[in-house]
């Protein structure tokens, strides 16, 4: 799924700040925060875009995929499919909000 190294080391940081996360989630989170860093845009076009072209996808692939990581269980194609939690992500967020106050 992640072709472009500098994807690959985010998303192994990202999953290192949220153990609870599943792989699925911790890709989309890295996909998404490398796609809205770069565009300096959270739009759903423009990160799926920027994204497609730098990991060698197809952008209604990427597109698709980033949708369905917000969309509810409801939402999503598939047998296996799961909402993802975000109370799970408040303490990591929290640790790192913390660490940029300190400095």
């Amino acid at each position: 799924m992640l072709r472009n190294k500098h994807l690959k080391d985010w998303s192994k940081i990202v999953s290192s700040h949220f153990p609870d996360l599943s792989l699925p989630e911790v890709i989309g989170l890295a996909t998404w925060s490398v796609g809205m860093v770069m565009t300096g845009s959270s739009s759903l076009t423009r990160v799926s875009e920027f994204i497609a072209k730098i990991n060698g996808e197809k952008s209604n692939t990427v597109r698709q995929r980033l949708k369905e990581w917000y969309q509810d269980s409801k939402g999503k194609k598939g047998e296996k499919r799961r909402e993802l939690d975000v109370s799970q992500c408040e303490s990591p967020f929290t640790q790192v909000d913390s660490q940029f106050m300190e400095v």
